[in-house]
């Protein structure tokens, strides 16, 4: 009975209070979805949006990390092909000597007559990375030959360095230029632990002052 009397002082109402009605009904049940339904879904549709940021950057590092990783790898394979270049250039101390011999057996083959082959003292370089080996020479032969033989030491596949070059006693033999030639031969090897014996010593015995006679070094 209430509610029919409700519904008929409703109908009773002006036209513009029932629209004012309906009008607040609708905005409170905007509101209500607003609150109750929209603004949660809002949250958690602004945290997914969050959420699919933060693994959308993840897959951009990942991404840049796998090419990175692809060129680190490129530039590994680069630098172990130059630190084999490297460690055929310097060969270690143990293989020094064998060196010295291949040296003095290129002045053989080109003619050269060995007066002295006296290794020196090493000198460690100051970083450490390598060890100079040098050996004081003297050899008798033609320009030609003590020409191709400079000439062979600079085509061998391991660093050999020539200075202190001199050049004396020039003379006519045989219709020949003969020249008396000496140089510090300098071998550079990659440092090794422990004490080894003079590189020198493996090359065969060469004369230990200049007024020897003969020596060669085969």
């Amino acid at each position: 009975m209430a509610l029919d009397l409700n519904l008929d002082s409703i109908k009773a109402l002006p036209g513009y209070q029932k629209a004012l009605m309906v009008a607040i009904l609708v905005i409170a049940a905007a509101g209500a979805f607003v609150w109750f339904v929209y603004i949660p879904k809002n949250a958690e549709i602004a945290a997914l949006e969050q959420k699919v940021a933060e693994i959308n950057n993840q897959i951009n590092v990942n991404q840049a990390k796998a090419r990175r990783f692809e060129e680190l790898k490129r530039e590994n394979t680069e630098l172990a092909r130059q630190l084999a270049v490297l460690k055929e250039q310097l060969p270690p101390e143990s293989e020094v000597a064998s060196l010295l011999k291949q040296v003095s057996d290129l002045g053989t083959k080109t003619g050269l007559d060995f007066k002295l082959w006296k290794p020196t003292d090493r000198r460690p370089a100051p970083s450490g990375l390598y060890t100079e080996i040098p050996v004081e020479v003297e050899v008798a032969g033609g320009y030609h030959a003590v020409a191709a033989f400079f000439d062979r030491i600079g085509k061998l596949p391991r660093i050999v360095n020539v200075s202190g070059l001199k050049m004396t006693n020039t003379k006519i033999e045989k219709n020949r230029l003969m020249i008396q030639t000496t140089f510090r031969a300098t071998a550079f090897a990659t440092a090794e632990g422990g004490t080894q014996s003079a590189p020198g010593s493996a090359t065969p015995a060469k004369p230990e002052d200049k007024g020897a006679k003969g020596g060669s070094g085969a």
